[in-house]
């Protein structure tokens, strides 16, 4: 999963900022406060993007920046900058490369370009990690599973468990939905429903006269559902929904 690391933000600023990528969805956030505890976050985990408060410490954040910049494997890594100090802002626009820069505080048009520039990330980030990938690997503490992704229909929840419905069998694993989720790439795989991530190549039909809308698969008896707070999330795959959706205000 796509993930971020918070650095140096006041109290306020920093969940407003977790609270705004746990809304877009599909990014592991993770803060620090000090410069100890950036770098031992830095040292434990692999971080795709890093936001920066350029306010308060500037020194110590400047330093931090210039060590990560130094780092072969994030010269080119996107750093976010937050600074209500606009001076502050295009010294390091000029300073430092692959740097978005954003003067506090948000209105909706900032608010709006940051959703945008993330999703754009998070974009990528599937594109590069999952492009060559035909195969979704599960390991758990009993086995690990190699599954086809045209192979498998649906995925479903149960009981802290995950059901794997493949095209010929069903695999029981011991790992709850969200875990299964983050291991799989978004761009056919759907959450249709709080208890169903749907494979939307192997779709044949949505029977949309039910409710939750029953989605069914081609050469197969097996049916999951859309449920109406999920139904949006077809939206990018069966554009003729829009209408329907809008006309009857679905959430």
């Amino acid at each position: 999963m796509f993930s971020v690391l918070l650095g140096f933000f006041d109290a306020p600023t920093q969940k407003l900022l977790f609270d705004f990528c746990d809304q877009c969805g599909e990014i592991n956030v993770s803060c620090a406060s000090t410069r100890e505890e950036w770098f031992a976050l830095f040292e434990q985990h692999e971080y795709d993007c890093f936001f920066f408060s350029f306010d308060k410490e500037i020194m110590q954040v400047r330093s931090v920046i210039f060590t990560l910049r130094n780092h072969e494997q994030h010269q080119h890594t996107p750093i976010l900058l937050f600074s209500t100090k606009i001076e502050y802002l295009i010294t390091a626009f000029v300073h430092w490369r692959s740097c978005e820069c954003f003067l506090l505080p948000f209105d909706d048009k900032k608010r709006n370009a940051l959703s945008s520039l993330l999703h754009y990330y998070v974009g990528m980030y599937k594109k590069i990690h999952f492009a060559d990938r035909k195969f979704c690997q599960i390991n758990t503490s009993k086995c690990l599973y190699n599954l086809p992704y045209n192979e498998i229909l649906y995925i479903e929840s149960a009981m802290k468990k995950s059901i794997i419905h493949l095209k010929k069998e069903v695999i029981y694993v011991p790992s709850p939905l969200y875990q299964v989720r983050s291991i799989i790439p978004g761009n056919n795989f759907v959450q249709t429903h709080r208890s169903f991530i749907v494979n939307l190549d192997n779709v044949s039909y949505i029977d949309k006269s039910k409710e939750p809308w029953g989605i069914f698969f081609f050469n197969s008896d097996k049916e999951a559902f859309a449920s109406r707070s999920h139904k949006k999330s077809l939206l990018p795959f069966f554009p003729g929904i829009d209408n329907e959706l809008s006309s009857k205000k679905f959430e």
